[in-house]
């Protein structure tokens, strides 16, 4: 089972946790803090919204959003009706074909086979205008796990790998971050 079936058999249970969860807020608050005020954002992977695209919002961003649960994305909708939000999955998104001055994805690279991540980062990467930055969640450590909310396998690359991969579609690491419950943050930047 991919991540986005296992999402969306999960979608309610989840957004019960996760509307509950302050968890990632401050983190987010202080990246898109320091973005220009309207800034054309894309969250990948936004879920019911809550906390992240929440924090977003209030920093004055300009918000575009993609998740692959229909559930979520339904809730997503009522919340923040002014976002403009698809129902899609990240390989087969055309992420509303335009270019960013940030992107954002908290929660779904380690859910993604090691050749879907590389393939994520790269499609990330082609979106972003020269020194854009890319916010997204992921261990430090190489290592496998059972994902908490899906069951399903999670992989972790581990830093160097993901310096490496970033690098290769031009993305520096210029900061990470840890928040309340201990998830790693790596922020980068596009070279220009």
């Amino acid at each position: 089972m991919d991540s986005a079936t296992a999402y969306e058999r999960n979608a309610r249970e989840f957004l019960r946790y996760r509307d509950e969860s302050l968890i990632g807020y401050k983190v987010v608050r202080q990246w898109a803090n320091s973005l220009k005020e309207g800034a054309e954002v894309i969250e990948v992977a936004c879920g019911g919204g809550l906390p992240i695209t929440k924090e977003l919002v209030e920093a004055g961003l300009k918000l575009w959003a993609i998740d692959s649960s229909k559930t979520m994305v339904s809730e997503f909708r009522k919340r923040f009706p002014s976002v403009q939000v698809k129902c899609e999955r990240f390989q087969d998104s055309r992420f509303f074909e335009r270019n960013f001055d940030a992107a954002i994805s908290v929660g779904l690279v380690f859910l993604l086979p090691e050749h879907e991540q590389s393939q994520f980062l790269q499609r990330i990467s082609n979106i972003l205008k020269p020194g854009a930055r890319f916010l997204f969640t992921a261990p430090t450590q190489v290592g496998v796990w059972e994902d908490l909310n899906t069951g399903i396998e999670s992989v972790s690359l581990g830093y160097r790998k993901y310096e490496e991969l970033l690098g290769k579609y031009g993305l520096k690491i210029i900061s990470t971050f840890v928040d309340a419950g201990e998830n790693n943050y790596y922020e980068t930047e596009k070279s220009a």
